[in-house]
């Protein structure tokens, strides 16, 4: 009986020595800044510019921008938590080629960017990066807001504060919280998860057409997170499955096309 207790105290020693390193260590586990810097200067893209915005939460940020040209049609993209606004530099490349304005978004803690990653600091800075645009005599309408991975969370966030043009979300999650509990089902408690990114409780508040992409073969965030969001919309949209997609590969799969055609459909223009 007495090893049997001992096996019951170790077990619930390890149980809670995790779970205590889980909540003092979570945003390590969620946010990961790339460690190398490459700038602009390391691109082609010769006619974006790196400019720095403040946010609301007392953090700088550095974008990378292209105004419009031929139409007044903005496109902000948010990355995954694993990059930086420098990944995003051949989707820049194609947007900016179809003649859409584009706006890199990066985050605090990131290359290039004062502060450290939470879900407060990166929606401000979000909202403080869309806000720059119109600030440019943009209007919200004309801004199409693309996320992919943790950047479709951001990107959801952001529609549902700001009057947008349209939505595109590459491989999303529906809420932080199921994330967790999928991976780590035996702490995957609510009340601990410190950024529950709930894009399904946020969508509610969006009134935008919206494209959603995910891959069938996605072991990151699984199509079903993906499906369990797009059935959660109740407005205008969009579903592309990718056969075989994995969590890198969309744009590259297919995704492409199908984003440039959802965007300049101006059918789906409000």
């Amino acid at each position: 009986m007495r090893w049997l207790l001992r096996i019951l105290g170790l077990v619930l020693f390890l149980y809670l020595t995790g779970l205590v390193a889980i909540v003092l260590m979570q945003r390590k586990f969620m946010y990961f800044p790339p460690s190398g810097h490459q700038g602009l200067e390391s691109t082609s893209l010769i006619s974006m510019n790196a400019v720095e915005i403040d946010t609301s939460h007392g953090d700088t940020i550095a974008a990378w921008w292209h105004p419009p040209e031929a139409t007044e049609t903005v496109v902000i993209f948010f990355h995954g938590n694993g990059s930086s606004v420098f990944d995003g530099q051949y989707i820049y490349a194609h947007l900016i080629e179809q003649g859409f304005g584009v706006l890199g978004a990066e985050y605090p803690g990131y290359p290039d960017a004062s502060g450290s990653p939470s879900q407060t600091s990166i929606i401000s800075a979000a909202q403080a990066q869309f806000d720059f645009i119109v600030d440019q005599g943009i209007s919200a309408e004309s801004i199409h807001v693309y996320g992919t991975s943790l950047g479709a969370a951001v990107a959801t966030h952001l529609a549902s504060s700001r009057p947008i043009g349209k939505l595109v979300l590459e491989a999303p999650f529906n809420s932080m919280v199921d994330m967790v509990k999928m991976r780590m089902p035996i702490f995957g408690f609510k009340t601990l998860v410190k950024d529950k990114w709930e894009s399904g409780q946020h969508l509610k508040n969006v009134d935008a057409p919206m494209l959603w992409l995910h891959g069938t073969n996605d072991r990151v965030i699984p199509h079903s997170q993906g499906q369990k969001l797009y059935d959660s919309y109740a407005g205008e949209k969009s579903e592309y499955t990718i056969i075989g997609g994995t969590h890198v590969d969309l744009w590259i799969s297919g995704g492409r096309e199908r984003i440039t055609e959802f965007l300049k459909d101006s059918s789906r223009v409000q």
